[in-house]
């Protein structure tokens, strides 16, 4: 009876009035406290952390609901049965050597690995079990537009790991900290000091080029959200040994509108997400050459940090490519994603395919378009290829969880499918060919390796 009381009690009508005017007074404080701390100020310290904290609640928690779209394949009942490799009947080829880092979620252990193997006998040398939570305890946690959620074990994602001779790696998820970590998964050194993404590439003098984006853009203009690329060129210590903002060089070379088109206008105006080194001269380029894949206008061009210019530029028939590689004097190979929308939203158009462009004719040409139809190769978002130095081809259809091995002319030798031991398809993480003379040191570094993982 009390509580009835209490509940329906009459209440006067300036008390309704200024408890609304309390409300819209803390709302508005609450507001300026978290545009203080996402725009960089943080004059608020704790609080202002909080307040953010508090604001992305909505969003939290619906990316926790739905974190097996975050892991899983795009199709997660693609591939019958339970993962692993699956070779073709007549074995494995005797000119296949070096190994592979094979980078992917665990959907049983509902966390990331990542595997060496031999690619002579597809055994297993080594695994690594980054524990993301203890890996990133002490990293900062005031970007913007950072989603923390997923730095959990169950949500996070090595992407295109480096490996180093002493069996170390560095791994980083898309838009996120950098970390090098022992062959036991215990943390060496950390850099957060911006977004780190995409691809990373040895630059053949010890060094590894990675796309950034500055925290803050200090373009005039821009907003909080406006993401800048950056070329950052690291020591294996973690030092910046090169910086140079692509929008910069874009603005360099005459090409503002590609940034600030009115009709056009992105908060990501390049997606860049690859950045290959070229290692040794060629016909149309030079050592220290970088070749970059821009997503957005499905772009590769040709960048000379020793000069500052663009040399070469191309705009497609690649559609939303990911991965740009060289191959001999003349010719770069893209994995084309082939992602079209017409308005009803993104999808593969047919299959994704490898491209190759040769300078020398100025033709493309897609040599494994057979092959891509007769196995289904399609990835909306992701993917890459590698080739070994025998002409094999090593393809991660990411969004599948998939990677396949084929000889020079398309013949299937290997597959990898990720699934659970319940038959679940799970992403990948960007895998890559790891040559021989390095592999071989990483593994003998690693035999004196005693790693008890926690699992």
């Amino acid at each position: 009876m009390d509580l009835e009381r209490i509940v329906f009690r009459k209440i006067e009508l300036w008390v309704v009035g200024l408890l609304l005017v309390m409300a819209a007074i803390g709302m508005l404080v609450f507001g300026a406290i978290v545009y203080d701390t996402t725009s960089g100020k943080a004059r608020f310290g704790k609080l202002g952390e909080v307040a953010v904290l508090i604001a992305k609640t909505p969003w939290t928690f619906e990316k926790v609901v739905n974190e097996d779209n975050r892991v899983q394949s795009t199709d997660p009942n693609r591939f019958d049965g339970a993962g692993g490799w699956r070779i073709r009947q007549e074995g494995l080829p005797e000119d296949i050597s070096g190994y592979l880092l094979l980078s992917r979620h665990d959907g049983d252990q509902s966390r990331h690995v990542i595997e060496l193997y031999d690619l002579t006998d597809l055994s297993l040398v080594h695994q690594w079990w980054p524990d993301v939570e203890m890996l990133l305890a002490d990293a900062r946690r005031d970007w913007n537009w950072m989603d923390y959620t997923a730095w959990r074990r169950e949500a996070w994602r090595a992407i295109h790991p480096l490996l180093f001779g002493n069996g170390d790696l560095v791994v980083k998820d898309h838009y996120a900290p950098l970390i090098r970590i022992s062959a036991c998964g215990d943390r060496v050194w950390m850099k957060d000091d911006v977004h780190y993404h995409h691809s990373s590439e040895f630059d053949g003098e010890g060094g590894f080029w990675i796309p950034t984006l500055a925290a803050r853009s200090d373009l005039p203009g821009t907003e909080d959200w406006y993401l800048e690329d950056t070329l950052t060129r690291l020591s294996p210590e973690g030092d910046v040994l090169f910086q140079r903002s692509l929008a910069k060089v874009f603005i360099k070379s005459g090409l503002y509108h590609r940034l600030f088109s009115a009709s056009l206008h992105a908060n990501d105006p390049f997606h860049l997400n690859d950045i290959e080194p070229v290692l040794e001269d060629g016909k149309f380029w030079r050592k220290g050459d970088l070749f970059l894949s821009i997503r957005r206008y499905s772009t590769i061009l040709q960048y000379r940090p020793s000069t500052d210019e663009i040399v070469w530029m191309k705009e497609g028939p690649w559609m939303d490519q990911h991965d740009v590689d060289i191959l001999g004097e003349t010719t770069i190979a893209v994995f084309n994603n082939n992602v079209i929308n017409t308005g009803t939203g993104e999808k593969v158009r047919d299959v994704s395919e490898v491209l190759f462009y040769d300078f020398e004719t100025d033709t493309v040409s897609s040599p494994f378009r057979k092959t891509m139809e007769t196995y289904g190769i399609k990835t909306l978002t992701e993917g890459l290829v590698d080739f070994l130095p025998s002409g094999h081809l090593l393809l991660e259809e990411e969004n599948a969880g998939r990677l396949m091995l084929f000889s020079s002319d398309g013949e299937f030798i290997a597959s990898f499918i990720n699934n659970s031991a319940k038959g679940l398809g799970y992403r990948m993480g960007w895998s890559r060919y790891i040559p021989d003379a390095l592999g071989a040191q990483a593994a003998t570094a690693l035999e004196n390796h005693d790693c008890e993982q926690n699992l």
